[in-house]
């Protein structure tokens, strides 16, 4: 399994390399083969209900728009990229309007991309074609129950097929009460760190009684939560495991998945949790709580991350702002939970990664190999509750992939 191009990348004792964190050739051949041919959220359906609705967006580096045609309801991924003189068409994250108009020259495009307006035409001549020259659209766009995805390879696989075992997580979201909006927008937090860091956390329950002690004595100290019982569950409760879906997905049940189908969330949830696991669709959507997580990649060293809280449709009021506040309280820009994992996880980790001179320039992803356990029947393979299966499963499918980058 392992790399041989330079110096190791992944052992096959699951050593991982410092490099793949801070090396920018490792980086550039992210975004040539992970973020050019997997298929990437890039939008929720409930952002873009409306006809002239759109929201920008990123496919690793790619600036794109996601627009609902004002016309047919029809939805595009566009590149962010005017076709005269290369400028951004679109500054606003989110909106509605029937065309965007670009602010350097004034061509105007469609709501499909489709160039619609171009002042003074007659000094092109007679040979120029509009229909030509429209925002060009990003290969592949499909969607999965109001999950959009794009993709830039036009050869790529369906994106139900991409998906794979991780649909049905992904069902049990789409079902919760009257289906989810992301209404309320995303809060951002960025770090001075690798993308690949937040992803690897999002599915990490060994971190969570230490890095976040003093939420856990927060709770504790209201009476809502017991650090010893967080600790008990992680160290022995055998229905909290984790699962490594193959394609890179992969997820941490607090309690099997059947348990909770068909459920009120409401009923059985509290501080306003509404999913019984955490959830990452490979290379860079999350799902934690109550909250849709994307990690967008900005340099080898510098990552966005967008937090979107989730609202079931149905849910009244005062459930919203329950939400809400649980958000705010811990992933918000003042809350705890994202404050620890910027410090601890993400600018620590790159702090102590500079230490190249060590003897052996490594990390270690092996916590638990030795007791995985693989269902035949669908490949599927499963660990105990503080095991590194989830962040495995994220790199087989990496290793899989930027080997051809790096090659390139």
């Amino acid at each position: 399994m392992s790399i041989t191009t330079g110096s190791a990348l992944i052992t096959d004792d699951w050593r991982i390399a410092g490099r793949v964190y801070r090396d920018p050739q490792v980086f550039e051949a992210e975004m040539r083969t992970i973020f050019a041919r997997c298929w990437i959220f890039v939008a929720h359906e409930s952002e873009i209900a409306d006809g002239g609705d759109y929201k920008v967006a990123q496919i690793g580096r790619q600036p794109v728009i996601v627009s609902r045609n004002s016309d047919d309801g029809s939805i595009h991924v566009l590149f962010n990229r005017c076709r005269h003189r290369g400028s951004a068409v679109c500054q606003r994250e989110y909106g509605n309007a029937n065309h965007f108009r670009c602010a350097y020259h004034g061509w105007t495009y469609g709501s499909d991309g489709r160039l619609i307006g171009v002042p003074f035409p007659d000094a092109y001549g007679d040979g120029f074609d509009k229909s030509s020259m429209g925002l060009a659209h990003v290969p592949r766009v499909e969607s999965y129950r109001g999950f959009i995805f794009a993709c830039l390879d036009p050869d790529a696989v369906p994106l139900r097929e991409y998906l794979g075992n991780a649909t049905r997580f992904l069902d049990f979201i789409a079902d919760l009460p009257g289906g989810i909006e992301l209404s309320a927008h995303a809060s951002k937090l960025e770090y001075e760190a690798n993308w690949k860091l937040q992803l690897e956390n999002t599915i990490d329950c060994y971190h969570f009684s230490f890095t976040h002690k003093s939420w856990l004595d927060i709770l504790n100290q209201r009476g809502t939560s017991s650090p010893a019982t967080w600790v008990e569950n992680v160290a022995r409760n055998d229905s909290w495991r984790t699962i490594d879906f193959g394609g890179g997905h992969s997820a941490h049940e607090y309690g099997p998945l059947e348990a909770h189908e068909g459920r009120s969330p409401v009923a059985n949830f509290t501080s306003g949790e509404l999913l019984p696991f955490n959830f990452v669709v490979f290379p860079s959507l999350g799902f934690v709580g109550a909250q849709l997580r994307v990690v967008v990649p900005l340099s080898v060293t510098r990552t966005r991350v967008l937090l979107y809280p989730m609202m079931p449709r149905d849910y009244d009021d005062a459930q919203r702002e329950e939400v809400l506040r649980n958000h705010e309280a811990f992933y918000g820009p003042s809350g705890a939970g994202s404050a620890d994992d910027i410090e601890v996880g993400f600018d620590r980790v790159a702090q102590g990664l500079t230490a190249d001179a060590v003897p052996e320039d490594w990390i270690l992803m092996s916590r638990g190999v030795e007791r995985e356990v693989v269902d035949e029947a669908t490949g599927i393979r499963y660990a105990r509750s503080a095991d590194e299966l989830p962040q495995r499963a994220f790199y087989r499918r990496w290793l899989e992939l930027v080997e051809e980058g790096l090659d390139a």
